[in-house]
């Protein structure tokens, strides 16, 4: 079940991650290169200051966090598989903030729909798409 943003709702932008990679390890932010990324990147940015990417092998990343070459997709997973992930994910997102916050979507459809799971099994707010 989804629940009420609360009035100080922080809103955490969650931006997916990117097929098109680094070939070295380097800090997220710079790791993912795909255009759709980057601009998911800076409109994020625009919105609010606390931003996460999600990644199917990583979980969910600060822009800093320094990420190794991988291939993982979360398209190879079982749906029961990606609801997993989008719960532990959800629950790596929502920790350090005093209130739920409410996230706002911007990634594909699979990791949308797992960290909406994610969400509403954490009781948070219904993620914002834009």
């Amino acid at each position: 079940m989804f629940t009420m943003p609360h009035k100080n709702s922080p809103l955490v932008a969650v931006v997916g991650c990117s097929a098109i990679k680094a070939a070295h390890s380097a800090p997220a932010r710079e790791f993912y290169r795909s255009p759709l990324f980057k601009a998911a990147l800076a409109y994020a940015e625009s919105r609010t200051k606390d931003v996460r990417i999600v990644s199917a092998h990583y979980g969910a990343l600060t822009l800093d966090t320094e990420v190794e070459p991988y291939d993982r997709k979360l398209s190879e997973l079982r749906k029961t598989h990606r609801e997993d992930w989008g719960a532990r994910t959800v629950d790596e997102l929502r920790r350090g903030f005093n209130v739920p916050p409410t996230f706002l979507l911007l990634c594909g459809q699979l990791y949308a729909d797992a960290i909406l799971y994610g969400a509403h099994w954490h009781n948070l707010p219904r993620p914002q798409t834009p």
